[in-house]
């Protein structure tokens, strides 16, 4: 679900902002009015837009902490499967790093 929050965000986001930039394109052509007009839509896009970054910002931050928060969590209840986990992560690198060095 919330990568779907995202995508859709971030698609509108994008879809914002190229709209913005056809109408600040088609006022740099225009003249008057209409010129006007278009520069005011084009800016409230990109207002629109930056609203909407922060939007996807605060929610990418609210899942960082929840992952953060989940992850503390876990290693506060089970602190030797954590040691186990990064034992085993920390020998699996190593011997990786030890392989690709002896191969040169």
């Amino acid at each position: 679900m919330y990568n779907s929050n995202v995508n859709a965000a971030g698609s509108e986001v994008r879809s914002l902002i190229n709209e913005a930039e056809r109408m600040l394109n088609e006022a740099s052509v225009s003249s008057g009015e209409k010129a006007d007009e278009l520069k005011k839509k084009g800016m409230q896009m990109l207002a629109s837009s930056v609203a909407k970054a922060r939007e996807l910002e605060k929610m990418a931050i609210d899942s960082a902490r929840s992952v953060a928060n989940s992850t503390d969590t876990l290693v506060h209840e089970n602190p030797w499967r954590a040691i186990a986990i990064a034992g085993v992560a920390g020998a699996g690198i190593g011997l990786v790093l030890g392989l690709a060095i002896s191969s040169k």
